[in-house]
């Protein structure tokens, strides 16, 4: 404890105190040598050894000064480069947004906006909002490198970019994704997702967005369900071109999983896993989400696409 307060009182000492008092002890061991070397018959007298003792304490209170600000020079100095640093960071960036894509005004929004976090926030709310700013980021990168894969379903990238399609858009669905893995009972399109992304279409439809979908089933009975023929009006009121594909029709292996090609250039793709029993309940999971931006792999899904519309019947009016 006495180690503790003597500590606690020398740190708590004015630091111009400190360089007063080294400088007088300083001053006063240069005038005992001087001292000593009167008393050795140098010839120095008293006036001398004050003199000198004076001067030297001077000199190492200046010593003691020029060293201080030597360190505030070099902390002045740091931050400075520091500082210049980041402004050339922040220049550079400023410049690879110009150059892409992206609105500058999105990417201001976004810095100012998660200014808005701050440390006062509880630590939940703070660790959700950087894994939030984590996953924009993963996925901006992923679309720069080409194919993205979100692990389980994301419903917002397809809304996302039916929202934006300008030219086109081309659908698979099959039963085990969009209509309910039993008799047909509306599955996705019945749902709040469903029922916003069937509008969105609705607008671009109105907007000349071309919107084609097949309905891919496993048998003839899944078609002639009330429940199907209502989800295909819906669509057909919604302004989409709706064709009916029967495993029957078709003369080799489907191949694929559901898919959306937008405007030509992105297909939109989820895997479903098999369907489980839960008791009663039968429902099925997703395995992923992909978003394929590679050219070959989506003009693949725009030629089968094609030849699947083509052996496709039109719906009945």
């Amino acid at each position: 404890m006495a180690d503790r307060k003597s500590k606690f009182d020398v740190d708590s000492l004015n630091p111009s105190f400190v360089k007063i008092l080294i400088s007088f002890v300083f001053g006063g061991i240069v005038w005992g040598i001087s001292e000593l070397f009167q008393g050795g018959g140098l010839g120095v007298n008293d006036m001398w050894s004050i003199l000198i003792s004076l001067f030297a304490a001077s000199a190492a209170f200046v010593a003691q000064h020029l060293i201080a600000v030597e360190k505030q020079n070099d902390a002045v100095r740091q931050e400075l480069r520091d500082g210049l640093s980041r402004i050339d960071e922040a220049t550079e960036l400023f410049g690879l947004v110009e150059a892409s894509a992206v609105q500058i005004d999105l990417v201001t929004q976004l810095v100012r906006n998660a200014t808005g976090v701050d440390k006062e926030m509880p630590p939940l709310i703070q660790k959700f909002a950087q894994s939030e700013i984590e996953r924009i980021s993963t996925l901006l990168r992923e679309l720069g490198e080409g194919d993205v894969t979100y692990e389980g379903e994301d419903r917002d990238w397809l809304l996302g970019l039916a929202r934006n399609v300008e030219h086109s858009i081309d659908a698979l669905s099959l039963a085990v994704v969009d209509q309910g893995p039993g008799e047909f009972d509306g599955g996705f399109w019945i749902t709040d997702a469903g029922q916003r992304y069937l509008e969105i279409q609705r607008e671009r439809a109105k907007a000349g967005v071309t919107i084609r979908r097949i309905f891919y089933v496993d048998t003839p009975e899944r078609v002639r369900s009330e429940t199907f023929q209502q989800i295909s009006r819906m669509h057909v009121a919604a302004g989409v071109d709706v064709r009916v594909l029967t495993a029957s029709q078709l003369t080799s292996a489907l191949g694929v999983d559901d898919f959306i090609v937008f405007d030509g250039v992105v297909s939109y793709e989820i895997m479903a896993s098999n369907t489980l029993s839960v008791g009663e309940l039968v429902t099925h999971t997703f395995v992923r989400t992909l978003l394929i931006l590679e050219r070959p792999r989506v003009r693949q899904r725009i030629e089968r696409f094609r030849e699947l519309w083509e052996l496709a019947t039109a719906l009945d009016r």
